[in-house]
């Protein structure tokens, strides 16, 4: 039906009748497929753990990703881990390329060299994501646990650009790297690519709080929002395909918008309606951030769990609710509330997180004084 209704529209696509119509009918348009926990590098502040079990074989993620196309998803996120440390993740990768997905992966790049490189080059539908977490190889490798791993990140970021192979930086910013935010942008600019910056940091998948203690300070993230507010914008822009030159109004379209649950205009979060993430054991959340287990797909089809899971449909009940102390806020209509965040922090889904509640009121204060 997806494919169908893109090809119909032509360009213009991303409006309020098709975003209304894939939520409406929970359409599993975007997912991560989480293809290894295992990382050869050691990043201190990675969201990520290693549950047991052993890791999907590449015919179980074929018979997923030919689910999924028969589903109506149409972009795939490969990540992990690191998705290239498993020997058949090329064989994964040209099997959603010939199902015609648009991919991304999600890669620490230092396991890239010319020849594999090469390889994602015969990808058509595919864009390389690499994480970078500095300007400056002591900062990324401090992060990363692992000396050389900028130099060899780096390396593969010009191997990329040699093949024309669309790119994007992927940046957190945290305590570690604040000073460093302008530069990585002149980086990116350099390099001809765009750069995805963002001071959110998640505790771990088993809600240990650990990483959280490399989040910005209030000072720092309003300095980082400033920044971003310059930014952002010219990122947008780039990656949208859409001009972007007032980023409150942007805000307030891609907030959630609970306060009017009856409003047609209203948005949604799209985990676990929109977004899906399965882990290499097969195990399925609500997106790469919500370590909700809602099925398995070893044990049962995708389908069958989309449309049948407990958890998925309680969730897509509670949609629209908001927690009692969110009602009076002046913020509410510009708040992108996330159901990942207030499920770590609270083990519940309508439930106050602290740090988006920080995040949207530090916004709004740097928009405010814009």
């Amino acid at each position: 039906m997806v494919k169908r209704f893109l090809r119909k529209r032509g360009n213009a696509v991303i409006d309020r009748e098709f975003v209304n119509r894939i939520n409406e009918e929970n359409i599993p348009l975007s997912g991560s497929l989480e293809l290894t926990h295992r990382c050869n590098l050691s990043c201190r502040h990675c969201y990520q753990y290693a549950p047991s079990g052993e890791e999907m074989d590449l015919e179980r993620w074929v018979k997923l990703m030919d689910e999924l196309a028969a589903s109506g998803c149409l972009f795939l996120a490969f990540t992990g881990g690191e998705p290239l440390l498993r020997e058949d993740a090329f064989g994964i990768l040209e099997a959603a390329a010939e199902r015609d997905f648009a991919i991304t992966l999600q890669t620490n790049a230092t396991l890239l060299d010319r020849d594999k490189v090469r390889m994602l080059g015969q990808m058509p539908t595919l864009r390389v994501d690499v994480s970078l977490y500095g300007i400056h190889p002591s900062t990324h490798d401090e992060l990363t646990g692992v000396d050389g791993s900028y130099t060899a990140a780096r390396r593969a970021l010009d191997l990329l650009r040699e093949e024309d192979i669309p790119t994007m930086l992927k940046v957190v910013v945290g305590s570690f790297n604040l000073d460093e935010v302008e530069e990585i942008a002149a980086l990116a600019d350099e390099l001809d690519t765009p750069a995805m910056f963002t001071s959110l940091i998640f505790p771990r998948n088993d809600r240990d709080p650990a990483p959280t203690r490399f989040r910005l300070d209030d000072e720092g993230l309003e300095r980082f929002m400033r920044f971003e507010l310059d930014y952002l914008p010219r990122y947008l822009s780039e990656v949208m395909d859409e001009k972007i030159d007032n980023l409150a109004d942007y805000v307030q379209r891609c907030a959630i918008g609970p306060a009017d649950p009856g409003n047609e205009e209203k948005r949604y979060c799209g985990g676990g309606r929109t977004i899906f993430a399965i882990n290499p054991h097969g195990d399925v959340y609500p997106c790469v951030a919500f370590p909700l287990v809602v099925g398995n797909i070893v044990e049962k089809e995708f389908v069958e769990i989309w449309r049948n899971s407990p958890e998925l449909l309680e969730l897509r009940r509670k949609e629209m609710e908001i927690p009692s102390e969110c009602g009076d806020c002046s913020y509410l209509d510009r708040c992108g509330i996330c159901r990942a965040l207030s499920y770590q922090e609270q083990g519940e889904v309508v439930a106050l997180s602290e740090e988006k509640c920080r995040l949207t009121r530090t916004l709004m204060k740097v928009l405010d004084n814009a």
